[in-house]
């Protein structure tokens, strides 16, 4: 499978499927992610731990990539998140940059820039007068 290929089926699959069981296939067991919490996630449960807390705080989620870019062993997917946030109702969507770096036909490292602030004051976590 190629690399781009590989992504697209990463959001499909995981994200709008809400399939978990290709987490252990799709990641490398000494996998690093990035732009998810203030540390990056080391390993496969750390990821799975995002996942769950992420998609429990979610419903309806649909991850849509608009290019893939690939050079090497690099990936580079832009991204738009829609949702709705299971709590208050209100729909969520917010855009988001990730770049993968692939080792043995799995994700091995992932810096993630999605725009969690946007995500933050559409579900009411922070207002708009707190940034002021």
């Amino acid at each position: 499978m190629k690399n781009k290929d590989f992504m697209n089926r990463w959001y499909t699959e995981l994200w709008n499927n809400g399939n978990a069981g290709v987490i252990d296939e799709m990641l490398h067991p000494d996998v690093k992610a990035y732009g998810l919490g203030p540390e990056p996630l080391v390993d496969i449960d750390a990821f799975r731990e995002f996942y769950e807390s992420f998609s429990n705080d979610l419903t309806d989620i649909k991850v849509t990539v608009d290019k893939n870019i690939a050079e090497d062993d690099f990936v580079v997917s832009l991204c738009l998140v829609e949702a709705v946030h299971k709590k208050s109702g209100a729909p969520v969507k917010f855009t988001g940059t990730s770049i993968g770096q692939f080792k043995d036909g799995k994700l091995l490292t992932a810096w993630n820039h999605f725009d969690f602030l946007t995500y933050n004051l559409q579900i009411g976590k922070i207002t708009a007068a707190q940034l002021a």
